[in-house]
């Protein structure tokens, strides 16, 4: 767009003279009144009368002049607003994450975040793990944080950021774990939330012996279903009695009353609050966890923000969920 016409227009209406306008702009005064003489053939009409003295605005040439005025000051404004993106003074990170997650990062990041960039928004887009990987495609979230790998229907980079166990749930004791349940139960005795949390300390049990216990599990489509169905067939068992939800906390809170073992991410332990205390095992002796991960298009297309915002939850996740100092014990 030619801003030049806006602004020569301005001119001659603020002076209601060409020569002296044609002066203040710089150029000669035959150009500015061929120019202003364009502009009026592709406007239709006249905007200035000329058999006055001063020259003054028709009736069209006020309307111009009013409007030229608030086009001028948008694209000022834009400009503004652009430069203010590019020095992360101002601006929008959309981040993509389930409810839950969003829950649990988000406390521990936007205070510091906030502190840091003040003039900029996070906002979240909170939809389940299969659909993040689409909105970032899609130009719809600037960053998603999922658990990885990635579907690959997308071309997406990632970095992770931290690891989560997985953790089998239990409203009684189970008899595959044998005397390390008893080794459990006198470390929950302990104040230390991090202590009793660590996957060799905790029981473990072996999925594969399972295969007769009704599971409550989230629906087809979810992550941790996806990572559960491929738990199962490692292990060779199909699990006849299935209740399936949408929440990782309704399986938790189910599972705490006996209806159905559950297989959750840790923070659902971390954020839920059980109905009554529940058996939780590890799935293996050194436990199972899986890799949550920061996706987005290109990282070259990433401001200084939305660096710092993944950087922000790399550093207070520091490579595991469990590092993190909460009130709940587990």
């Amino acid at each position: 767009m030619d801003f030049r016409q806006y602004q020569y227009v301005l001119k001659v209406a603020e002076l209601q003279n060409m020569t002296k306008a044609a002066n203040e702009l710089y150029i000669t005064q035959p150009s500015l009144s061929h120019y202003i003489a364009r502009v009026e053939e592709e406007m239709g009409t006249r905007l200035f009368n000329r058999d006055t003295t001063p020259i003054s605005l028709t009736p069209a040439g006020e309307r111009y002049v009013e409007t030229a005025r608030m086009i001028l000051a948008l694209n000022d404004r834009l400009k503004q607003d652009v430069t203010d993106i590019a020095k992360n003074k101002k601006g929008v990170i959309r981040v993509g994450m389930s409810h839950a997650r969003a829950s649990f990062f988000l406390p521990y990041v936007l205070p510091e975040f906030k502190a840091l960039y003040p003039g900029i928004d996070v906002r979240t887009v909170e939809v389940r793990s299969d659909l993040i990987e689409e909105y970032v495609a899609k130009g719809q979230c600037d960053i998603g944080v999922l658990p990885l790998p990635l579907s690959g229907k997308h071309k997406l980079e990632q970095e992770v950021i931290c690891r989560e166990e997985l953790l089998l749930v239990s409203g009684t004791p189970l008899e595959q774990a044998g005397r390390r349940q008893e080794k459990s139960e006198k470390d929950s005795t302990k104040d230390s939330t991090k202590e009793s949390t660590e996957s060799g300390r905790r029981p473990y049990v072996n999925l594969g012996e399972l295969g007769e216990y009704p599971f409550t599990l989230l629906k087809k489509g979810h992550g941790i279903r996806t990572a559960v169905d491929v738990l199962f067939m490692e292990h060779g068992i199909s699990p006849k009695q299935i209740f399936e939800t949408t929440s990782n906390e309704t399986a938790y809170r189910l599972s705490t009353v006996d209806m159905g073992l559950s297989i959750v991410p840790e923070t659902t332990v971390i954020l839920s609050h059980a109905v009554r205390t529940p058996y939780l095992y590890a799935l293996t002796p050194n436990g199972i966890f899986w890799e949550i991960g920061a996706v987005y298009r290109e990282r070259t297309l990433l401001t200084g923000a939305q660096k710092e915002f993944i950087r922000l939850m790399q550093e207070k996740f520091a490579g595991c969920v469990s590092g993190i100092e909460t009130p709940c014990h587990l």
